[in-house]
């Protein structure tokens, strides 16, 4: 298990062509490697990022300005997830922006663009999920900080076939205290913390931060700052053949 600050690490965005970008784990890499690879990426007014896939399986959260994925439009909270290998786009920011984090329990090698010649050669054996969230609402500061019990809310239900694959938010009031999911039957685990601040082996970790979990680990028990905590957890399927030979 890892942890990174999103507090921390803010300082040190940077301008990432027309857009800007925060490197929580890992950093840009045109190789693919085993270690766990999560970033902020900040879309400029109205830009746009064309129809693509990437070599590993990748959660994307939206967490500020407005846009769209697809035909989806993106209501804040969202969560967008799909596997190795399986195209989805375009990514369109609105007039405001558009704010996503990206997660990935294992470093890309860059994005393929659809329009890539003989891109099907690139394609390995995947099962093409590929699954947009509804929005996800968090708690005003006053509702937090009153809250005496825990609320796990599904975000993406695992369905047949989704190998352990699911999105969660967990709810706990001030100083409340909850066991993470078991990540033994998945891919690993992403835990971010939306609302309020989370209390993890000394360290004090506000939004955006992130915690890693990896599918040996023990699930963390999660306590809440002084004001209370909601961190989601998306959690990754179980690796297939691909995925374990990077």
């Amino acid at each position: 298990m890892k942890a990174s600050s999103y507090a921390e690490n803010e300082p040190k965005r940077f301008r990432r062509g027309q857009s800007w970008k925060i490197n929580l784990f890992g950093k840009n890499s045109d190789i693919a490697t085993p270690d766990p690879q999560a970033f902020r990426l900040d879309l400029n007014a109205h830009q746009k990022l064309d129809s693509h896939f990437h070599i590993v399986d990748q959660f994307q959260v939206f967490i500020a300005g407005s846009g769209t994925i697809g035909r989806d439009q993106v209501h804040l909270v969202t969560v967008h997830y799909a596997d190795h290998h399986t195209g989805y786009g375009p990514l369109i920011a609105g007039a405001q922006g558009l704010s996503y984090l990206t997660l990935r329990s294992r470093t890309d090698a860059g994005l393929v663009y659809l329009t890539t010649p003989n891109v099907r050669e690139k394609l390995k054996p995947t099962k093409r999920r590929h699954r947009v969230s509804l929005p996800v609402a968090l708690s005003i500061e006053p509702v937090l900080r009153d809250r005496t019990t825990v609320s796990i809310d599904t975000v993406v239900e695992e369905q047949p076939g989704d190998d352990g694959m699911n999105v969660k938010v967990i709810r706990l009031g001030p100083s409340m205290t909850a066991q993470a999911p078991d990540p033994s039957e998945s891919g690993g685990q992403y835990l971010i913390v939306l609302n309020g601040s989370l209390l993890l082996d000394g360290e004090t970790y506000t939004p955006y931060s992130l915690v890693f979990v990896h599918a040996k680990d023990e699930a963390p028990i999660l306590m809440a700052g002084e004001s209370g905590v909601e961190v989601m957890v998306t959690q990754f399927p179980r690796e297939d053949d691909w995925m374990q030979s990077i």
